[in-house]
């Protein structure tokens, strides 16, 4: 009788130690995937400042850091960091269109820079970065890559100046 009691009870213990190692996996798996969530987040949020392409010109650092087409709405925005190393001044953009590989060119819809969508000018503030976007429309999920993004631009001294950015993939959601 003894044998079986205690037989019994081995196996019951041995049955309570299963379910309760299969709970604690369970849970220890549940934290894996939320860590490595957790990871993926952080990793996509050091790409957020992270340039294309950038170009420094007048003082001025054009940083290109994203290309994005929405395929539903059929447009691309470009996003674009302007910082000065310069005296506090400002700058008039003239951003028309953009170029694809094929030579389509595609007119600008829309723009911000900084907090106005409808004013040219930008104040630069001494290493205070400002962002810029602009979007252009009619432009198809196949397209896979713009040949030319020219940013134009004026300041004090009247005359027009360009920085280009060329050969910028597109990041289609």
């Amino acid at each position: 009788m003894f044998k079986r009691l205690s037989l019994f009870s081995i196996l019951i213990l041995g049955i309570t130690t299963n379910s309760l190692a299969q709970q604690d996996c369970q849970e220890i798996k549940a934290t894996l995937e939320k860590t490595k969530a957790e990871n993926e987040y952080l990793k996509n949020s050091l790409k957020i400042g992270k340039a294309i392409n950038d170009v420094t010109t007048d003082n001025i650092l054009f940083k290109l850091t994203k290309v994005e087409g929405d395929s539903k709405a059929q447009t691309v925005t470009c996003t674009i960091v302007l910082t000065t190393s310069a005296a506090n001044w400002y700058i008039n953009s003239d951003v028309r269109s953009i170029i694809d590989i094929d030579g389509n060119e595609y007119r600008l819809k829309s723009f911000t820079n900084g907090a106005s969508d409808y004013l040219t000018a930008i104040q630069l503030n001494t290493d205070v970065p400002i962002k810029c976007t602009y979007t252009f429309e009619g432009i198809l999920p196949a397209v896979k890559m713009i040949k030319l993004f020219k940013f134009g631009y004026s300041h004090s001294a009247g005359e027009p100046y360009f920085v280009d950015f060329k050969d910028i993939s597109i990041d289609w959601k």
